[in-house]
């Protein structure tokens, strides 16, 4: 952060992007994705969400759209989907062709369910805007011009690093074993 160095560039940050009224499409709506919907909905978001299984208490906080339809209305695409055959590349470069010009991705689910020479193409023509990623294809991320480029904001695969969070994985688990 430039501040720590006591400089103030206010004008060297762009101009921002405000969430309220834009679209966010969730591509797996089971328990996060269906948290993300509720602070999206929070912060006066359209919710779009797009999952393999239809979850009737979503609807409150969604409306459950196909594949195509989430990408091309959504201004910010959020995963939150598990890594299946199916989904690996999921977001390739034919999604993202579908994508609106200038949206954002959002991959904190698994980073091979993300083509990153194709994300990366889409960053560097301007079809996207930018994206945050908390996941990467190779832990620890091995593709430096994703990681430092500068439309993208990267996290070290942090997503469930707090004390709270490795509480509910740890009884997750314990009731897993106990049902086995």
């Amino acid at each position: 952060c430039s501040m720590r160095q006591g400089k103030w560039e206010k004008k060297a940050y762009g101009k921002g992007f405000e969430v309220s009224g834009k679209t966010l499409g969730i591509i797996g709506f089971g328990r996060i994705g269906q948290a993300v919907a509720r602070i999206a909905n929070a912060l006066g978001m359209k919710v779009l969400a797009y999952s393999r299984s239809h979850r009737p208490e979503g609807e409150t906080l969604a409306a459950y759209v196909d594949l195509d339809t989430l990408l091309s209305s959504s201004d910010v695409v959020s995963l939150h989907c598990p890594l299946f055959p199916e989904t690996e590349n999921l977001i390739n470069a034919e999604t993202i062709a579908k994508m609106k010009d200038g949206a954002i991705l959002i991959n904190t689910s698994r980073g091979k369910n993300v083509d990153e020479q194709a994300l990366l193409d889409a960053l560097n023509s301007g079809k996207l805007r930018g994206a945050g990623l908390d996941v990467f294809a190779d832990e620890p991320a091995t593709n430096k011009a994703l990681y430092n480029h500068p439309m993208v904001s990267c996290t070290p695969h942090i997503g469930a690093a707090t004390m709270e969070a490795q509480k509910r994985i740890g009884a997750e688990i314990v009731e897993i074993i106990r049902n086995f």
